[in-house]
């Protein structure tokens, strides 16, 4: 009888610890729950571990492991770069998991309210990135109106003042208004707190804010949740911004390039986490309750920086926009309103152009095209002459052509202004050392000339000077690598324009 109850009890605990509950155990045994449970009683079996469920994100774990850990992502561009891998779930999965690869305390915090069109936040923030493979420290220009959290950002490579105003043009030119009043932290170019209820605003930004009638107000010391919408999207710039390129870009213009399609396509138009609506939804609701832009304001711009190129083009968004050939080499600056673009040489303006929205176009004006011709002598002619110079000369020539197609006529004629000022010899053997370094430009063979080393990628400097025309026709016409160049002297001062000529 006992030996009935050992079996009767070791087979309960033997099914129990097989199938992990006590109706499993009833249903195989046939015995009672109430019998089972005792039997049990004390010594209950562990539960078998419930089998896991396949996940979708189980493939893409260690591509996940890597974006978190690695590359630093946050769970919002982890998930782009897994759907863009072939990941077809949502964002709460990913979110969970990266919640246990990156684990997070939470801070106490407290809520502002604040009205629509009330006020606007603008801060500085520091990032570094990389222009070219160089390390560069870059500013990030942020304004945000905190009611709708629609977000302003442009970055600077300083913080003064000119810089600064130019940057509020340009935000509230986007705005199409202006907040009622804008706030600060302490900052020389607006204004700091001199006193406990003491308060100094830089003359000249006051001037400024009176232009566009709003109120300058700075941030209490110690209150930094007073300015908290502007300066918790920092993080939010870093790791989602410039993140999403890995922090490498070309130069200033393409980080700007990218910073507003972020705030177009990305920053403005997502799901807020505190107000659980777009910030481009709310700034419609908001921007009736802001103030109207000046009339008599200037029309908004910004300025871009560029050397007239051998084309006589300078390069704005991927285009490319003509000058006169005569500002070849010559520093200019450039101003890109809204819908057009004004072309600065010597503080002058010498060109505008409609701004185009397409991409790697070049634009030449008609009378730029013009003045390209008149000063382009006879393709024939022309490489007649060149190719006198000698064998080097021909070499130079078959890597002139190569590298630059129709654009090699031009190259050619300042190579022979060259000749004609340092003499034959010289330039052949400028022409050689230049293209041994793959560098075949009329300013690689004018920076040996001038003692200055080259690279690899070699860059156009500044222009050479052009001879009368009529010394220029004469030389295409020598035998150039015969002739004294004495000649060439004598030749050139008879022809120089007296008073009368002019």
């Amino acid at each position: 009888m006992a030996d009935d109850k050992t079996k009767r009890d070791k087979r309960i605990r033997e099914v129990y610890a097989e199938v992990g509950s006590i109706r499993g155990t009833r249903r195989v045994t046939g015995h009672s729950i109430k019998l089972i449970k005792r039997v049990l009683q004390g010594k209950m079996a562990p539960k078998r571990a419930p089998k896991k469920r396949p996940s979708k994100l189980d493939p893409y774990r260690p591509l996940l492991q890597r974006l978190i850990l690695e590359d630093g992502l946050t769970a919002i561009l982890a998930l782009e770069e897994l759907r863009a891998a072939g990941f077809d779930g949502g964002y709460s999965i990913v979110k969970a998991a990266v919640a246990r690869l990156r684990p997070r305390g939470k801070r106490a915090t407290t809520v502002v309210d604040h009205p629509p069109g009330a006020e606007g936040q603008m801060d500085w923030s520091p990032y570094h990135v990389l222009f070219g493979g160089q390390r560069t420290e870059v500013n990030a220009f942020s304004l945000v109106l905190p009611f709708s959290r629609w977000m302003f950002v442009r970055f600077c490579l300083d913080q003064t003042l000119p810089t600064l105003l130019e940057k509020h043009d340009e935000a509230f030119g986007k705005l199409g208004a202006v907040p009622h009043t804008m706030s600060y932290d302490n900052m020389t170019t607006v204004g700091r707190h001199v006193g406990p209820d003491e308060v100094w605003i830089n003359p000249r930004f006051a001037a400024y804010a009176g232009e566009y009638d709003f109120e300058v107000k700075l941030t209490r010391p110690g209150r930094p949740n007073d300015h908290a919408s502007v300066e918790r999207p920092m993080h939010y710039i870093e790791n989602n911004c410039l993140r999403r390129r890995r922090f490498r870009f070309v130069d200033l213009e393409d980080l700007n390039h990218h910073a507003a399609w972020w705030c177009d396509n990305v920053a403005n138009v997502r799901i807020h986490g505190t107000t659980r609506q777009r910030p481009v939804d709310r700034f419609r609701m908001e921007r009736s309750y802001l103030k109207p832009l000046p009339g008599d304001r200037p029309e908004p711009f910004h300025t871009l920086s560029r050397d007239v190129q051998s084309d006589y083009c300078v390069a704005v968004h991927t285009n490319r926009y003509s000058v006169s050939p005569a500002y070849v080499g010559e520093p200019a600056t450039i101003h890109v309103f809204a819908k057009r673009i004004e072309i600065l040489v010597r503080g002058e303006v010498v060109a505008t152009h409609a701004l185009s929205q397409e991409r790697d176009q070049r634009f030449v004006l008609p009378e730029h095209a013009e003045q390209f011709k008149k000063t382009t002598p006879s393709r024939r002619l022309l490489e007649g002459a060149f190719l006198r110079l000698g064998p080097d000369a021909r070499s130079f020539y078959e890597g002139l052509r190569a590298q630059r197609g129709q654009g090699a006529g031009y190259h050619m004629k300042r190579l022979l202004n060259l000749a004609d000022r340092h003499g034959t010899g010289p330039v052949v053997a400028a022409m050689k050392h230049a293209g041994s370094y793959g560098a075949y430009t009329a300013d690689a063979v004018a920076r040996v000339l001038a003692g200055r080393t080259l690279k690899r990628t070699a860059t156009p400097t500044g222009e050479i000077p052009m001879p009368p025309e009529r010394v220029r026709a004469w030389l295409e016409g020598l035998d150039v690598e015969g002739t004294d160049l004495g000649d060439y002297d004598e030749l050139i001062d008879e022809q120089e324009p007296t008073d009368d000529d002019e």
